[in-house]
């Protein structure tokens, strides 16, 4: 199983999986022409994470500066996959421009809905 880089540009976040250390890190803005294409590489990455390394803790960093609807969904997704099957060995933490309300809702709806508690964490874009 190999880490994971994908470099970020202006429609996608970089997204940086390194299985080892079991650290999950997406940052930048998120409005790829195919979600599904696009975070279903990270989703397989998870799985097998998941599949071998299920009793590390997972720390899931998520610093996005826009979210389209479709990323959203496919955000909410790997979250779900995570907290679902790794239960209580999964942090994570989302992070959001300090004036950025839609954001910060955004990770607290996600939390509701997953039924898991996040970190926040203010940063400078």
């Amino acid at each position: 199983m190999n880490s994971l880089f994908i470099e970020g540009n202006k429609s996608t976040p970089s997204v940086f999986f390194n299985v080892e250390k079991g650290v999950l890190t997406f940052a930048g803005k998120s409005l790829p022409e195919n979600a599904i294409d696009f975070y279903g590489n990270i989703e397989k990455s998870l799985d097998e994470f998941i599949a071998e390394k299920s009793n590390t803790l997972l720390l899931i960093t998520c610093e996005f500066e826009y979210i389209n609807t479709s990323s959203s969904k496919a955000i909410y997704n790997i979250l779900k996959k995570a907290t679902s099957k790794l239960k209580s060995n999964v942090s994570i933490t989302w992070g959001y421009e300090e004036d950025d309300e839609d954001l910060q809702e955004q990770g607290q709806d996600f939390a509701d809905a997953l039924g898991v508690e996040f970190q926040y964490k203010i940063f400078a874009a």
